[in-house]
């Protein structure tokens, strides 16, 4: 089957949006816990306005869409450049899901590659197994999950000799410490990934005043072995992003200590404060190929959007 692929204009973006917040709807039937900020159509629609991208019709009807943001230098903290499809930014009503996307990826990929970027990433909703099927067919593979649950406790024992407290000013230099792990641990074999550049000293004093974001640290006896920092600032998947929510920007135990339990119950002690204090849910998003991450995270969390990439090895030619 084939389809017309022509250039996304603004007339394209109720439609579009149309078929992504139906999406939408779906979802979060499933995951009430999820935010209610992009099921309005009109916000999505102001976003699609000005993107850039592509439109499959048939029969002169919009069945599909892709647009995106690129070139992105720097591209996840690497020297490559980027394109980055959002979850809003694509999605196809037509039940050729494959060959709409293969359609509308021929025509963005040489677009993508004329302006220099050399790593694609597609965020995509995580129940679309027919749109993740039809990227991981065209060489995409996963690299980041979000998710998110509401901020309601666990319930987790507290493992014995550890007590677990929000972190003040005081406890910066074991913050400092530990995060400092946290990033060298994502650098090592088998995460292998570009690492973020940890807290310094005036990072963390500036978090820990910002309103409605904390740390929380676990200690072994005196010495601190676990944080969990809650960011009022949401990093993840647009749709993932609440007022009444917080966002998991790091979390890191020391390896002597894993396998006790105390990422739970500070994860716990988190929820509990955060439901006392009013807040509805709680989002974070994780690399996919970082085994702790990927075996405790959905453990806690419902996953809502997976990201997949493609890095295109003979890129250019």
């Amino acid at each position: 089957m084939t389809f017309e692929v022509v250039t996304f204009e603004p007339a394209h973006a109720v439609a579009a949006a149309t078929i992504f917040t139906d999406s939408l709807a779906v979802l979060r039937r499933a995951v009430p816990a999820l935010s209610a900020a992009l099921t309005d159509r009109n916000e999505v629609v102001r976003r699609l306005q000005p993107a850039s991208g592509f439109a499959a019709l048939q029969d002169g009807q919009l069945v599909g869409y892709l647009t995106g943001h690129h070139p992105i230098p720097r591209f996840r903290r690497t020297a490559r450049v980027g394109a980055y499809v959002a979850e809003w930014a694509h999605g196809v009503a037509h039940q050729d899901v494959a060959g709409v996307y293969s359609a509308l990826y021929r025509a963005a990929a040489r677009e993508w590659a004329t302006a220099g970027c050399d790593v694609h990433i597609i965020t995509v909703l995580a129940n679309q197994t027919a749109v993740i099927d039809a990227w991981f067919r065209a060489g995409f593979g996963m690299a980041l999950v979000d998710a998110v649950r509401p901020a309601t406790p666990l319930g987790a024992a507290m493992p014995a000799g550890v007590t677990i407290r929000v972190a003040t000013d005081a406890d910066v230099p074991d913050l400092v410490r530990l995060d400092a792990e946290h990033v060298r641990h994502y650098a090592e074999a088998p995460v292998f990934m570009a690492s973020p550049i940890p807290y310094d000293g005036s990072t963390w004093h500036r978090f820990l005043a910002t309103p409605g974001s904390s740390a929380w640290l676990a200690a072994d006896g005196d010495v601190a072995v676990a944080f969990m920092r809650f960011d009022s600032e949401f990093d993840g998947a647009a749709v993932t992003e609440d007022a009444e929510g917080v966002f998991i920007s790091g979390a890191f135990v020391l390896p002597s200590h894993r396998g006790r339990g105390i990422a739970v119950a500070v994860l716990d002690a988190a929820l509990r404060q955060l439901e006392q204090s009013g807040r509805r849910c709680c989002a974070l998003d994780f690399e996919s190929f970082n085994p702790e991450a990927g075996a405790f995270w959905p453990r806690h969390f419902t996953p809502v959007c997976v990201s997949l990439m493609r890095v295109p090895e003979a890129f250019g030619s």
